[in-house]
């Protein structure tokens, strides 16, 4: 049997028979040697796990319940137990608590969903009986800068190796979790990572929707629309897990596809959200710019990409003194904080300003410009909480002005263009014909048979500018035409006589 994802070959059981040990519904591929296949099927994995062996403990099936809640603090999952904020599995974990969901019974117990403080409210019950999520299988090394580019098997590495967040390509899960990691420039300011701990934690929003956190606005829909199919409770039959699933799919998709709430999560995670929603969070200035662009472009339409500098927040850097956190070495806004100030014989509280624990860098961040048919100098772009990041507040607005571009023909006035074209003195007297290309490379045909005077204008009804929002309508084509005399010496003595004798007036 091939992998679908790397062509090797390999053992799969994708049923979670009665008394059939947890790791052998999580086994995939990886090109492992034939040993490794017997090792996994005999239930030989060693201790530590690897590629093809999950992350280590054996839990049966049947097996897989909850126990409870254990809350840990420091908003560390791997903090020191606080046995006070333990929860029953039926009870919701809020935001703001950190710790993980305590799973299996007997003396084989498995951790998942291990959480920060900095989460989205769940229910333990319902995450162990997705346990097998949370179990590693191992890293899958891809090349091209992508998750989803071509597999390198020969760099895969087992679950409790660091990876270099360079590095681009997956941590396998188990139950057909993926964590994407495109690595490259993407990676530059994150930190080393190990698959174990990955998989053992809680999903981010990009993960649910089996997306990295580059992909574009288009890409968002189309996974979303694709896991709604497969998720939809019409078609799961009410089955808790994955009506679990969809749920979340759904709650992924609420802020990853909202460009505002997106840019409020990669800047400051979900407890900005959470304030935003409550109205406790004012929204940064916003950066303002031009962007020049064609006639062409404007009478067409275009779609094109272009790029700012902007300062962005390094998330898990306040007072952090990592490698990766010295990176960020571009001073972030100041916050404002209220203070008690003594102003004579009273203590008053007092805005001031304050310099930011928070650390920043640079970015070069690209925009995708969609410029609409019709659309006109001075319009604005407005991308929404793309500008730079400040502490505690929305990141601000990209407001982008067009700018046109003087074009060699014609000339714009609202939604009417306009030209110039010269004719001889013959042509000005006996007629002429002309062809002009048209901003769309169509050709636009001119015949005039009487006398064409000084400045005479032609209207072309209907091939101006289309109209914003209705490209339908448009305006129309001016013409203004001149005539060229003829030089000085260029008409000979016998025709100046013929015209003296034959020209009327």
């Amino acid at each position: 049997m091939a992998c679908r994802r790397c062509g090797a070959a390999m053992f799969c059981s994708r049923a979670l028979w009665i008394g059939v040990p947890l790791w052998v519904a999580v086994m995939t591929c990886g090109g492992r040697s034939g040993a490794a296949q017997a090792a996994a099927v005999e239930g030989s994995c060693p201790a530590a796990g690897g590629p093809g062996c999950g992350d280590g403990a054996v839990l049966p099936a049947e097996d897989v319940k909850c126990v409870r809640w254990r809350q840990t603090g420091g908003c560390n999952p791997n903090g020191p137990l606080e046995q006070r904020g333990d929860k029953a599995c039926t009870e919701e974990i809020p935001m703001g608590s950190s710790g993980y969901c305590h799973c299996g019974t007997g003396a084989t117990k498995r951790k998942a969903r291990l959480s920060t403080c900095d989460h989205r409210p769940f229910k333990c019950a319902t995450e162990c009986l997705q346990v097998l999520r949370y179990t590693c299988v191992s890293w899958r090394q891809t090349g091209g800068c992508s998750a989803d580019g071509a597999r390198e098997a020969s760099k895969d590495q087992a679950c409790d190796a660091s990876i270099e967040p360079r590095s681009s390509g997956f941590c396998e899960c188990g139950d057909g979790r993926v964590i994407r990691k495109p690595g490259c420039e993407h990676g530059e300011f994150a930190a080393p990572f190990k698959c174990e701990d990955e998989c053992g934690r809680e999903p981010d929003l990009y993960e649910e929707l089996g997306i990295d956190t580059s992909a574009p606005e288009k890409v968002v829909k189309q996974a979303f629309r694709k896991l709604s199919l497969k998720y939809h409770p019409d078609k799961t039959q009410d089955d808790p897990k994955l009506t679990a699933r969809f749920a979340a799919i759904r709650e992924a998709y609420d802020v990853i596809g909202d460009p505002d709430k997106r840019a409020i999560y990669d800047s400051a995670g979900l407890k900005m959200l959470d304030d935003v929603k409550n109205g406790k969070v004012e929204k940064g200035p916003a950066m303002n710019g031009e962007v020049k662009v064609s006639l062409e472009q404007l009478y067409k339409g275009a779609e094109f990409k272009t790029s700012i500098t902007r300062k962005v927040i390094c998330r898990g850097c306040a007072e952090s003194p990592t490698d990766r956190c010295r990176k960020c070495n571009a001073g972030c806004a100041n916050e404002v904080e209220v203070r008690q100030v003594q102003m004579g014989p009273f203590l008053t509280n007092q805005q001031v300003e304050v310099p930011s624990k928070q650390k920043c860098r640079h970015e070069q961040t690209e925009l995708l410009v969609e410029i609409e048919p019709g659309m006109a100098p001075g319009d604005t772009l407005t991308f929404k909480s793309m500008g730079e990041h400040q502490p505690k507040k929305i990141p601000g607005d990209v407001v982008l002005k067009i700018a046109e571009l003087t074009h060699k023909v014609f000339r714009r006035s609202g939604s009417d263009l306009h030209t110039d074209v010269s004719v001889s003195l013959k042509e000005a007297l006996l007629g002429f014909q002309r062809s002009l290309t048209h901003l769309d490379g169509r050709r636009i045909e001119l015949s005039f048979d009487a006398i064409t005077r000084p400045n005479n204008v032609m209207q072309i009804v209907g091939e101006g500018m289309p109209s914003r929002g209705d490209p339908t309508q448009q305006g129309n084509l001016y013409v203004k035409l001149s005539i060229d005399m003829p030089e000085d010496g260029a008409l000979g003595a016998a025709q100046r006589e013929w015209l003296a004798a034959n020209f009327p007036g």
